[in-house]
Order: structure tokens, then sequence, then C-alpha cells
């Protein structure tokens, strides 16, 4: 029997807010949701890293930040891609012909050797870049990369629009061996720049805000508060200090901007989606339909103001909860599967159905029993970090925390979806919480330093 290709998809900075996934109720992705109605949609995925950087380099090593010292955007996993066999090198080595376009690591890095083809940049001129706004006018902007703003130009000139061609030809070309083919769209990824269409989808006066709670900060740690009032992702070592009111969060306020951010990444979303459906269509309607995986994921979540905060680069549930859709056309099972999962989950997953050699030292599990039954159960919870101190660990209900001083915290999600009360300090919950602590990863990996923080401090 011939092996399956597969079609590997990721997001970036796309949170729950998909039809499928219900986190917002305005949602506008009728692709991503077709994807789940005839796969697994695993909704209670969770990314190892809560960054770019560390949630892809989880991926594509099957290992967890905590033993790949990648926590930050600033880490440096070069070697790590040289040394360790990756997830596209395992497929290269094994007779796949291995393709990728668009951002599938982070600062669009790939080891040449191991892709048969690779495209990040494109010569173009007319194409609208992936950070770029050709009407000045439009835009509105309220620190950094955090704007947004409409223009005119169709999808076929954006930067994603033209990543999904480049791939969409690879899947119509007569190929002679199996295909692993990565797809990186770079939207939602801030700044929220796309074509005017989009916004149009969500008028601006009909915006729905996220569910949130005043004074939510006021039972979290310290250092949980630290996190919330970052604007920097941690790039900056004193950010883990910053006790100040959240500048941004501050800002959008204070400018009743916070309808049109909450409008302009629905919009960003909503346009990630049309690429990705062109990128199913075509698939769909090619010869490989019927012998090709598809894995949709993305790389982490992001804030809209909950918890105060703006960007990625927290361990509450708005970053570390992502989509995680499996297609196998070999797998009968259609359905929505709970347990709890981690997105170094994948690579493992993806061995075993096309039958490639195991790797001992991945630490994640294959999910292919809870594809064939997503009923069955799963006992190992995910784990997030976010540096070698500060862990999560989410199981099918609950959330714990732990900071490495002491401070910490614990979600029952049964009651609390949202994590509005920290009930880490309710003794009626004092065995739930030690049987969590015992997934804290022991003698973490230190940040592995190099020329990604070298850069950062030019």
């Amino acid at each position: 029997m011939a092996r399956p290709n597969v079609l590997f998809v990721v997001f970036d900075d796309l949170n729950d807010w998909e039809g499928s996934m219900f986190g917002h109720p305005q949602s506008i992705t009728p692709n991503i949701d077709r994807l789940a109605a005839k796969g697994i949609l695993f909704s209670n995925a969770h990314s190892a890293g809560t960054m770019c950087c560390p949630s892809r380099t989880s991926v594509i090593t099957g290992l967890r930040p905590s033993r790949t010292g990648v926590y930050k955007n600033t880490d440096t996993p070069l070697d790590l891609y040289k040394s360790e066999r990756t997830l596209n090198k395992h497929f290269k080595e094994n007779g796949y012909f291995v393709a990728g376009a668009g951002k599938i690591l982070h600062k669009f890095h790939y080891e040449e050797n191991d892709w048969d083809e690779f495209a990040d940049n494109y010569k173009d001129k007319s194409i609208v870049g992936k950070a770029e706004n050709p009407e000045k006018r439009n835009i509105t902007k309220v620190s950094g990369s955090l704007a947004w703003g409409p223009f005119s130009s169709p999808d076929s000139l954006t930067f994603d629009g033209k990543t999904v061609d480049w791939v969409r030809e690879r899947i119509n070309r007569n190929h002679d061996k199996p295909f692993f083919l990565a797809c990186g769209i770079y939207r939602p990824h801030i700044p929220w720049f796309v074509p005017e269409k989009y916004f149009e989808l969500h008028p601006l006066e009909e915006v729905n805000l996220p569910l949130i709670k005043e004074n939510d900060l006021d039972d979290v740690p310290l250092s949980a508060k630290n996190i919330a009032y970052s604007t920097t992702n941690f790039g900056d070592d004193n950010d883990l200090h910053n006790t100040s009111v959240n500048s941004e969060h501050e800002t959008i306020k204070k400018r009743d901007q916070w309808p049109d951010a909450v409008r302009a990444y629905l919009a960003a979303v909503s346009y990630a989606d049309a690429q990705f459906g062109r990128l199913l269509d075509e698939l769909e309607n090619s010869q490989y339909a019927d012998n090709t995986i598809v894995v949709l994921w993305s790389d982490h979540g992001w804030h809209l103001g909950e918890k105060e905060h703006w960007r990625k680069a927290t361990l509450w549930e708005e970053v570390t909860r992502v989509p995680l859709i499996i297609y196998d056309p070999k797998n009968a099972a259609k359905d929505e599967c709970e347990q709890a999962v981690s997105l170094i989950d994948i690579y493992p997953t993806l061995i075993e159905l096309c039958g490639l050699p195991q790797i001992d030292k991945l630490e994640g599990e294959s999910l292919v029993p809870l594809l064939i039954d997503p009923k069955a159960k799963k006992t190992s919870p995910a784990i997030s970090s976010l540096t070698p101190s500060f862990h999560s660990i989410r199981d099918n209900r609950f959330r714990y925390t732990s900071y490495g001083n002491g401070e910490e915290e614990l979600y029952d999600h049964e009651t609390d979806p949202q994590e509005w009360i920290n009930v880490a300090d309710d003794i009626h919950y004092s065995a739930i919480k030690e049987r969590l602590k015992t997934f804290i990863p022991k003698n973490a990996t230190q940040p592995t330093k190099g020329i990604y923080n070298k850069l950062n401090q030019k």
C-alpha cells in the first residue's frame, strides 16, 4: 500500500476563535470548520511553548522547551535543528519529497539540506509583505507591531496568498514518491493588515468584546501579574520584573479601541481561513485527495484584553489552547476529542500514521489511539513552559501553574472555563494540586543563548 502524503499547515497566533472551537461567537472560519467536520478536532490541545520560536521548535523536534532550552523568541535553536532529527528531516530521509513555504520556523529559518524545496521570500515587488500596508492612511497603531488596518490589494497579491499558491502548485505535480508539504500561514500574527473585504465581514458596531472579569488579576501571584503586564514577549529580561500597569491595555481602553482591535483580529482570522480554504480546495480536487493526511495547528494563541493582556507569552488558556485538527482519509472517525493533548504529540502521530521508524527520545505521545476512538482516555496532561521555572499543567479539567518560587495558580475548567477564580489556596483542591505538581519538569534546561539573543541586543 502506498504511504500517505502529508499536508502540514501551521497558523501564527491563532487562538480558539474558530467556529468549531467556539472561542468567539462572531468568528467566520468556514474552511477550518469543514476540515474539523471531516477529521478529528482536538479541542483541548495546547502548545508546549508560548511564543513562536519555542512552540515551533518543540513541534519540529518533538521535544519540550524544558529539554531544548528554547523558551522565548530570543533563545536560539539553530544548533538544535542541525543536531536533532527534525520532523521534516525524518520524512526526507525516509523517502518523502519534502517541501515548504511561509513561516514554519521562527525567523523563517530552515536547514536547506533538510528540505527538497523551500520558499519564504518572494521577489515579486507587487506582493504586499507580511508586515506591510500600502495604504498608510488606514493604519492604526498602538505600539510596536500591534497595529491594524485594511488595504485594497487582492488575496493573490498578499504574502500568505503567495505562500498558498506555491504549495498549491506542489500539490498538483505528478509525484513519484509520497510528499510532505508544509504551509505556514502568517496571519493572524500582528500587524493585522488584511484586504478590506475581511474587515467588512465584521461590522465594527456589531463586534462583541471577549468575556472578561473586572480586576481579574487580583487573585493571581506577582509573577503572573508580571506576565500580564509584559509588552515585549520577554525579549527584555527585565520584563519579568515589570509591575507597572500594562501600557498597551491602558492605551487601547483610553482610546476606546478595544472593539476596533477585536474586529481587526477577527478580520485577520477570516483572511487566514480563506487562504487555507484555497489550499484545501486544491487538495480535495487533486489526484491525492484520498491519500493525504492533513494536520492543521497554530503555534499558540493570543490575548485580546483578557487578563489585561494583548499578546502571547502567558500560561493562561488564551495562549496555550490552540486549534489542532488531524484528518486521515483512511480513518472513518469524525468527531471531537476533548482529551488534553500537546502539539509535541504531532511528531509521533505522523510517524505512526506514515509507518516511519520510531524515534525513542520524542517526548510526545502518538494520538493514533484517539484518532481511532476520540473518546479513549489519555492520562498524561499537556505541559506548557515560559521559563525554566514557569510551567503550566493542563489536564482534561484543571490547569495548574507553578512559578518555581511558591507562587501558583489552579483553575477548575468545569466551573470556571474563563480561568477567573484561582483556587490554588483552596484546601478542597489540595489533592488535585499535588497530583498535577508531579508533572512539573525537573531539572529544566537553561535558556539556549546564541545569535537570536545577539540580534535582539543590537
